[in-house]
């Protein structure tokens, strides 16, 4: 929305926001440090079983399930690199759904995006959603990604957590396993933006945006555990949809403006 009010059609990206999508990932990792302490433990771990040849000899860990299954899920993102002709690779296409010089779509997405999270809470309303991640809800999860991540007016987290939720997988795993997919898209989107910004960014921009992004991140990822189980999950969703509603109107005088 600031990109489409300040008349930012073309993204010509810049050093600072890489660094501050990095520090994004941080402060999940801080706030959320032993998750991701004990899946790297396991990553390891499987792979020194895979050298001494015990790999089979004893059935998986729910912990190392949840580790197969999060890698399956960036398994389908391969087809971002679907060439799509002038517009270079499906990545690209529906990345520019933020510089596409309305805010119609963008009211669209967040409209879906609280309907979502109202569906999300009428799930756990009607059921008890004891299931754990399985193949068929990482890979469901590896293919909505395709479109969570580059499109504007879509939330990844809240997306992942909100269909987990749908397929049954129980609040807590969900909400870990959006953080979890989360946090590589995150870092390799900051690294990728550092590397061909146009706007190169100072130390001292680099040092303050990376603490207070990680620290900002660290509060979020607090306040939303909170969010969730205090149920206040609506008031989410009706945020989401009062901005949907007025960012479709100005989208609809956009359109008739222009």
């Amino acid at each position: 929305m600031f990109h489409d009010f300040a008349g930012r059609f073309e993204y010509s990206g810049s050093a600072i926001t890489g660094v501050v999508h990095i520090g994004i990932a941080i402060g999940i990792i801080i706030a959320m440090y032993k998750l991701f302490l004990s899946l790297t433990t396991e990553f390891f771990a499987t792979f020194g079983d895979i050298f001494k040849k015990r790999l089979r000899a004893n059935p998986p860990s729910g912990k190392r399930k949840f580790m197969y299954y999060s890698l399956l899920s960036f398994a389908p993102m391969v087809l971002w690199l679907i060439p799509t002709g002038k517009n270079g690779f499906l990545y690209s296409l529906l990345f520019k759904t933020a510089y596409n010089k309305t805010l119609f779509d963008d009211g669209i997405f967040f409209l879906i995006t609280g309907a979502l999270l109202l569906l999300a809470i009428k799930q756990l309303n009607l059921s008890k959603n004891d299931k754990s991640i399985n193949l068929v809800s990482a890979l469901v999860i590896g293919f909505l990604s395709l479109a969570l991540v580059p499109v504007s007016g879509l939330s990844f987290i809240g997306g992942v957590f909100c269909v987990l939720m749908l397929l049954g997988v129980s609040k807590k795993l969900s909400l870990r396993y959006a953080f979890v997919l989360a946090v590589p898209v995150l870092v390799v989107m900051g690294v990728i933006e550092i590397c061909t910004a146009a706007n190169p960014a100072g130390i001292v921009a680099i040092i303050f945006g990376l603490i207070l992004s990680a620290a900002v991140s660290f509060i979020c990822v607090r306040l939303l555990h909170w969010v969730i189980n205090k149920d206040k999950l609506k008031y989410f969703a009706y945020y989401d949809l009062g901005l949907g509603v007025l960012t479709l109107i100005i989208g609809i005088f956009q359109l008739i403006l222009r």
